[in-house]
């Protein structure tokens, strides 16, 4: 990389434009319905092992969000407004309120927020902090609310262009949710992946 582009990989938004944030904005927003493979890692100190599934994440609109499991199981959870609905095969469906999931309702709105392009309401749901250039960024969210903030210390996004590679969550009790998304998901898994791999992915590396 040269030194020009390896130090711009370092500076804040203001860096290079003001308008840098609405301009990705743009650039990631999706019509609804759409959809995108994903492969998850869940990181834990109580873990010897990552927990890893694949499938569909499903973009229905605002405030509607839709994650297919279909390997090593198969789930359906959906979240439209205040409810969500967690569905595995073989079991009957589970409705909940998101007042008991705050987790939840973060990741909802960074994801739904993110692909509406809506600035204003990811504002209002998280301090933002852009770094990167256009073809190379990271995109961090500290939740506001308190009640999430007890969950989720903060929510990272990185890609490429108009496309999001990765989303990272880091919890409150040290666990790590990694999701890799479109292109990056499509990479094989290793015999064992683990979280130098992933993060490698994140970083559009090959291992």
């Amino acid at each position: 990389m040269r030194p020009l582009a390896a130090l711009l990989a370092f500076l804040p938004v203001a860096a290079w434009g003001a308008s840098a944030l609405d301009t990705l904005l743009q650039r990631l927003a999706r019509p609804a319905p759409s959809s995108t493979a994903f492969v998850e890692a869940h990181f834990s100190p109580l873990l010897t092992r990552p927990l890893v599934v694949s499938g569909r994440l499903e973009y229905l609109g605002p405030d509607a969000l839709a994650r297919d499991v279909e390997k090593p199981y198969r789930e359906r959870a959906e979240i439209r407004g205040d409810t969500a609905t967690v569905a595995r095969e073989g079991e009957p469906a589970q409705s909940f309120a998101l007042e008991r999931a705050p987790e939840m309702r973060g990741l909802l709105a960074s994801f739904t927020d993110l692909l509406g392009g809506n600035r204003a309401a990811l504002e209002r749901a998280f301090r933002l902090d852009l770094h990167g250039s256009p073809s190379d960024w990271t995109l961090g969210l500290t939740p506001r609310d308190p009640r999430i903030l007890e969950r989720i210390r903060s929510v990272v996004v990185s890609g490429r262009g108009a496309e999001p590679r990765c989303l990272t969550i880091f919890q409150a009790n040290d666990d790590t949710t990694i999701m890799l998304l479109a292109d990056a998901a499509s990479t094989a898994l290793p015999a064992a992946p683990d979280r130098r791999w992933f993060d490698a992915q994140c970083r559009g590396q090959s291992g």
